[in-house]
């Protein structure tokens, strides 16, 4: 059961067998919904999107969130 975005790199991560991948949007709260209970991830991530990796009796939350910019030097 996979549940991705469109633009998630699934091809980079090594997941054990039988693993389930979600993703879930942060609520302003902070909160994501998991089968139908809360859990607080962080206020800062509030709008984003996270990878949710279910394996066994664990619910792992990825968050990382690639940043490139790129500024003139004057």
């Amino acid at each position: 059961m996979v549940n991705l975005p469109m633009n998630s790199p699934i091809e980079h991560m090594a997941l054990p067998e039988g693993a389930s991948i979600y993703s879930r949007k942060v609520a302003r709260s902070g909160h994501i919904s998991y089968e139908g209970r809360p859990y607080f991830i962080s206020k800062a991530l509030a709008g984003r999107y996270i990878r949710l990796i279910v394996l066994g009796d664990r619910l792992i939350v990825d968050a990382s969130i690639p940043l490139h910019k790129e500024y003139p030097l004057l």
